[in-house]
């Protein structure tokens, strides 16, 4: 098997690869241990905060229930957040797309849950990281690092 010039074996990695790879390391990290964090919390602590803030008694299970969720949803997408970057960063496209979309997607979910009151404030920092990497990864520096001479585009 050759390999043709432009593969991403013979070229170094640009550098804008490296950063968003970082990028969303960072991301999952913080995914990861904030989704421990929430999923875990006793649930004591989550009814008495909601009952401070003035949640309806009904409706407070429900509520954990919900956050606790959240909590599962934010582990899983940094688990895999973590897993897919380190493709992207080997320079594959198919990965690159995928990791994206998911960027995108979760980064919207979380600025929602954020904004409804659900998720802390400090977790506005994780779409900031998924959207700027993205960004970064799709800039013109990095496209020779994910062109595959054997992908079609009929695939």
């Amino acid at each position: 098997m050759t390999t043709s010039p432009d593969s991403p074996i013979d070229l170094p990695r640009p550098s804008s690869v490296s950063v968003a790879y970082w990028l969303w390391m960072f991301a999952a990290v913080v995914l990861v241990f904030s989704g421990l964090l929430i999923a875990t919390t006793s649930g004591d602590v989550l009814r008495t905060r909601l009952v401070d803030l003035g949640t309806n008694a009904d409706s407070i299970d429900g509520l954990i229930r919900l956050i606790r969720g959240i909590g599962i949803v934010s582990l899983l997408v940094g688990v895999v957040v973590g897993f897919l970057s380190g493709a992207v960063k080997a320079g594959d496209a198919r990965y690159r797309r995928a990791l994206v979309t998911l960027s995108g997607i979760f980064a919207v979910l979380q600025i929602a849950t954020v904004l409804l009151g659900l998720s802390p404030t400090y977790l506005l920092l994780v779409p900031i990281l998924l959207i700027t990497a993205s960004v970064v990864v799709y800039r013109q520096a990095a496209a020779p690092w994910f062109s595959n001479p054997q992908e079609s585009d009929d695939a």
